[in-house]
């Protein structure tokens, strides 16, 4: 019997990465849902080789996130993007209530089948929830095979902290400090090794750019504009790193600081900080 996921690929829209793009909800309680957006590929009998949950920033939607979707779906992942409001970004119960309804939807024995091995990736604020998702997945022993940063935004609060540092792989991309990534705070964190993770800033990168080609002008023009080799950046390494962490607990040497292929992006002069366990 085919699984409710796969029914609804017959509905479901074709994504030039060579895949099928569906709508869902997560019912969080009676009122309150949170739109998903489903990437999957187009297997041909081939089953996904993981997850990777994909969140988006402030002010922004799913659909900013796509650029990076769609280069994982060419990779055989399937791509969870949620639509989450700026005011559930501070509500420190939101994150609790998310894992709870996703549990509840994708749990073991539930009619939606989901690759068991999953990843975590979040922009700005989404990178600073996903940090505290992850632990409550962790809690429920979850195969969380890595969770990737794309420059995350702090807070004062407790609960706008990143969430607390779980044994496993951790990787950041940051931009240039803007009003738009508050200054580049979670650099510190980063940069002091008191959150360890593995990864770099890019010396002239919008926050935009995190989006790639999903974004739009009116973001460059808030943010600041970037030379085009940042976004071809982002997109590389969080593709190689994310598809690199499925199988094994690190990507391949060569995609890590001091890696040959590393180097090589290094060496044109865009980063000005790197971070190496």
């Amino acid at each position: 019997m085919r699984s409710a996921v796969a029914a609804l690929l017959a509905l479901s829209c074709r994504v030039d990465a060579g895949g099928f793009k569906l709508r869902d909800t997560l019912e969080l309680n009676e009122s309150v849902t949170v739109p998903l957006t489903w990437l999957k590929p187009d297997q041909n009998g081939t089953p996904s080789r993981a997850l990777v949950i994909l969140q988006h920033g402030m002010m922004r939607n799913a659909e900013k996130m796509m650029s990076l979707a769609q280069s994982l779906v060419e990779r055989n992942i399937e791509v969870l993007l949620p639509s989450i409001k700026d005011p559930q970004y501070m509500d420190p119960l939101f994150p609790e209530m998310f894992v709870d309804a996703f549990e509840k939807k994708f749990g073991s024995g539930r009619s939606q089948d989901i690759p068991s091995k999953i990843l975590l990736a979040g922009f700005s604020a989404g990178a600073r929830f996903l940090t505290h998702a992850a632990n409550l997945f962790y809690q429920k022993q979850r195969e969380i095979r890595g969770i990737l940063l794309l420059d995350p935004v702090v807070g004062d609060l407790p609960e706008q902290q990143l969430g607390p540092r779980l044994p496993l792989p951790y990787f950041a991309i940051l931009a240039k400090p803007s009003r738009c990534n508050a200054n580049g705070n979670a650099f510190p964190l980063f940069e002091s090794g008191r959150f360890e993770v593995q990864g770099f800033r890019l010396k002239s990168a919008s926050h935009c750019d995190f989006e790639g080609r999903s974004s739009d002008a009116v973001c460059y023009m808030y943010c600041g504009s970037s030379p085009r080799q940042n976004a071809e950046a982002v997109k590389f390494f969080a593709t190689e790193w994310l598809t690199g962490l499925i199988d094994s607990q690190s990507p391949h040497t060569d995609y890590l600081p001091g890696g040959k292929v590393f180097l090589q992006w290094q060496n044109q002069g865009l980063f000005d900080s790197i971070f190496s366990r």
